[in-house]
Order: structure tokens, then sequence, then C-alpha cells
């Protein structure tokens, strides 16, 4: 009989070993500054979110995607996104994701937060959560260290803006949310409350003075901030869940009230 929890400590070494030749590979790259491993390493292993997630920053010139590819060359199924310099692969049946970040480009958007605000407009703050959270696993200057300590001050003025971006955009597609529902169409009602849902949750991350989480831990976090809208935890499970007592048109109702509760919190 297989000993599970034997097997799950084998796992946990294999993917440490996997993590460490990668970033010695990384660490040989010219330019590379900063390497951080993101928390979704540190979930169970037998978890379906689990892979090997690693930001690497980086000052100059890259190389470009073939090269990157000969560095992983015992790799499967290796793919590149050209919109992104982001690669995805696995190294012995573990998925390993890795996202190339110029360095000089974050100080832009951490130096001219308020100039920079489309930077936030589709995943909120979550490009300082990882700043703020990844684990050190290679540094070849101060420069993560710095960044860390001028996120933690951001101005009052930039928060209110991302208050106020995210709150018109929750606005937006709440109307998109009650037009479908009322003409029950289906799959435009589905896209219009995941965009809600999105935007209510970088409403209230903002509120509390939070960075956002990746979408995946967005349900663990979101109950557990200090600064919630009364009757939030009922109201936001109704909306979430599947359930026939909760159809678009009662989801829109209570769509609207939380939004009106929303208004208190300023």
């Amino acid at each position: 009989m297989i000993d599970l929890k034997e097997e799950r400590l084998s796992m946990k070494r294999k993917v440490e070993r996997i993590s460490t030749t990668i970033i010695e590979i990384l660490k040989t790259i010219p330019g590379v500054d900063s390497i951080l491993l993101n928390e979704s390493a540190e979930t169970d292993i037998v978890n379906p979110y689990f892979f090997l997630s690693i930001d690497v920053y980086y000052k100059g010139s890259f190389p470009d995607v073939k090269k990157r590819w000969k560095l992983f060359d015992e790799a499967g199924a290796f793919e590149s996104s050209h919109l992104n310099v982001k690669d995805r692969f696995f190294m012995e049946d573990v998925s390993v994701r890795i996202e190339y970040k110029d360095k000089d480009r974050i100080d832009t958007i951490v130096n001219d937060n308020e100039g920079n605000l489309w930077a936030f407009h589709d995943n909120g703050t979550y490009m300082f959560y990882r700043l703020k959270t990844g684990i050190i696993m290679y540094q070849n200057s101060d420069w993560i260290d710095s960044i860390r300590l001028r996120i933690e001050s951001l101005s009052e003025s930039f928060w209110g803006a991302l208050r106020e971006s995210s709150m018109r955009s929750m606005e937006h597609y709440l109307i998109d949310l009650s037009s479908a529902a009322m003409n029950s169409d289906n799959l435009f009602y589905i896209v219009s409350l995941s965009g809600y849902l999105k935007y209510l949750c970088s409403f209230l991350f903002v509120i509390n003075r939070q960075f956002e989480p990746s979408r995946r831990r967005l349900a663990d976090q979101i109950l557990s901030l200090e600064i919630l809208p009364e009757n939030f935890a009922g109201r936001f499970d109704s909306l979430i869940r599947e359930d026939s007592e909760f159809p678009p048109s009662r989801k829109r109702e209570v769509a609207k009230l939380l939004t009106k509760s929303l208004i208190y919190l300023y």
C-alpha cells in the first residue's frame, strides 16, 4: 500500500530540486537582477492549483524564445507568449510558469503610479502583491528590497484613483448584467457578472489598502478583509454560487444592493 505521507514528501523533494535547477539556469542569463518564487509553489502539491510560478526581473535586452527554449532543453510542452515575455512548460511532470519582467518598467510604474493607472486596470494591484509576497530566491542587488519599501508607502491619492476606477468599472458591469438578466441573455450575463465580481473584489482590496492576490486566492482572502460592507458574506455567496433559487433576476437585485452598500465605505 502506498504511504501518502511519504509520497508527498518525495514529491516535495522533487519540486525543490526542480526549482533549484531552474533558478540556477536563470541566474546565468546576463542582466537578471532578482528571481522570486510565488505563493502557488507553496500550495499543497496534490492541489490542482499547484504549479511553480517564478518571476525574473531583469535589466536590458533578454534572450528570445528560441534561446530560452534551449536553456530548458529537458522541458516538455514548452510554449511562450508573444504578448508578454512568459514561458510555460513541464519538467518531470511539474508545471512551471516563468514571467520575465523589465525592472526599468517596474520602476517607472512604481515611481509614477498615478500616471500609469492603466497598468492596474486588468489585474488590480496584483503586480505589487507578487513583488511583496514572492520568496526571494536570488538577488544581484538591493533593487527588490528598495521596491518593496516603496510600495509600502503609496500615496492616498493613488489608492483614491484606484478606488474610483474600480467603482466605475463595477457600475458599468452592473448595468450590463442587469440588461442581460432582463433579456435572458445567459452568455452576456455570465460575462458581465464575472466582470462585476472582479472589480468588486478590486474595490474592496483597495478600500482595505491591501494588494490584490491572484484570482485563485480571491475567495480565500476576500472575506478576511477588515473593512467589508454590511451583510457582505451572504450577498457575495449568493452571487457566486449556483442555486436555482437565485436566478439572474435575483442576483441582479443582490448586486444592486451590494453596490449601494459600498458607498458607506468611502
